[in-house]
C-alpha cells in the first residue's frame, strides 16, 4: 500500500497550484499583520520616527538617528557581495549562451539607485551616515548617501530568475520564485533594520516586525519584473541594443512602485488612524498580487 508521507500531500498542492497557494499565503498573512497592527501602538507624534512638518504637513526624516558605521559597511560588503555573484554568474552564462544579456541584467541592479532615490522620499525610507566625514547629496531638500546603489545587490535575484526562464520553465515554479524573493527581501530587511543600516519613518502601514510589509510586493515584483522582461525583448536586444537592458532594471521597478504603491505614499505621508492607514496597505498588497 502506498502510503504517503504526512508532508508530501500540502507540498504537492502547492507545486500544483502555487498561484493559489500564494494567494492563501499572502491572505493569511495580511491577516495576520492587520491583527499585530490592531493591537500594536502606532507611531507617536512628535517621536523621531514620525515628527510632522508644521509647515509642509509630511514626516520628517529622522536625522539624528544613530550612526551604526560598523554595521553599515557589514550591510554594503553582504549586498555588494550578493551583487557581484549575480554578475559572476552572468558572466558564466553570457560565455555559454553568446550573448551580454545574462551579464548586463544582474550590473542593472546598481541603476536601481536612481529610482531609489525618489522612492525613499516619498515611501519614508532614510539611511544614516556621518556627513561632516563622508560625502552625500540632496534630492528635494533630502539627503542621499553615495552608498545607495548597495541595491545592486538584487541583481543576483534577477540572474537566478533568468536561468529558469532560459530553460522554458513551467509558470508554477515562477510563481514559487517571486514568492522566494518575497521572503528573500523579508528575511534582510529584518537582519539589516534591527542592525540600525536604514531607518523606515513616518506613518507606515502594515509594520508587522522592523519592515511594513506593503514594501515586500513594490520591491520583488519590481525585480521580477525587469528580468522578465529583458528575457521577453531578448530577440531584439543585438548588437548595442543589448545595453538598453541596464535601463529595464530602473524602469521595472519605478513603474512598479507607480502602479501599486501610491496608497501607502499618501498613509506615510499623513496622519491617519489605523483604519485608513491599514486600507492603504491593504490596497497596494491586492494591487500587487493582481
Amino acid at each position: 500500500m502506498n502510503q504517503k508521507i504526512w508532508y508530501q500531500r500540502p507540498w504537492q498542492r502547492l507545486q500544483s497550484q502555487p498561484k493559489t497557494t500564494i494567494s492563501v499565503i499572502s491572505l493569511l498573512l495580511t491577516i495576520i499583520a492587520l491583527v499585530v497592527t490592531f493591537f500594536r501602538p502606532g507611531p507617536v507624534q512628535g517621536s523621531p520616527e514620525f515628527d510632522m512638518d508644521p509647515n509642509f504637513g509630511i514626516p520628517r526624516p529622522p536625522i539624528n538617528s544613530p550612526i551604526p558605521t560598523t554595521n553599515i559597511i557589514i550591510e554594503q560588503a553582504v549586498m555588494y557581495t550578493s551583487g557581484l555573484i549575480g554578475v559572476a554568474l552572468g558572466t558564466i552564462d553570457a560565455y555559454r549562451t553568446k550573448t551580454l544579456l545574462p551579464l548586463l541584467l544582474p550590473v542593472s541592479g546598481a541603476f536601481i539607485a536612481f529610482p531609489e532615490l525618489m522612492l525613499d522620499v516619498l515611501g519614508g525610507l532614510y539611511h544614516p551616515w556621518p556627513t561632516t566625514t563622508y560625502p552625500s547629496f540632496h534630492l528635494l531638500g533630502r539627503e542621499i548617501v553615495p552608498w545607495v546603489s548597495v541595491w545592486f545587490g538584487y541583481g543576483a535575484f534577477m540572474q537566478t530568475l533568468l536561468r529558469p526562464l532560459h530553460n522554458n520553465t513551467s509558470t508554477k515554479n515562477l510563481w514559487l520564485f517571486l514568492g522566494l524573493m518575497v521572503l528573500g527581501d523579508l528575511v534582510i530587511e529584518e537582519i539589516f533594520l534591527p542592525m540600525g543600516a536604514w531607518v523606515y519613518y513616518g506613518n507606515q502601514p502594515l509594520r508587522v516586525g522592523s519592515l511594513p510589509w506593503w514594501w515586500l510586493p513594490c520591491n520583488s515584483i519590481g525585480v521580477f519584473l525587469a528580468a522578465a522582461v529583458a528575457f521577453r525583448a531578448r530577440g531584439y536586444l543585438h548588437g548595442w541594443k543589448v545595453l538598453f537592458v541596464v535601463f529595464s532594471t530602473p524602469v521595472s521597478v519605478a513603474g512598479t512602485y507607480g502602479a501599486i504603491a501610491l496608497p501607502c505614499w499618501f498613509a506615510v505621508n499623513g496622519d491617519f488612524g489605523w483604519f485608513v492607514t491599514q486600507m492603504c496597505g491593504l490596497l497596494t498588497m491586492a494591487l500587487g498580487d493582481v
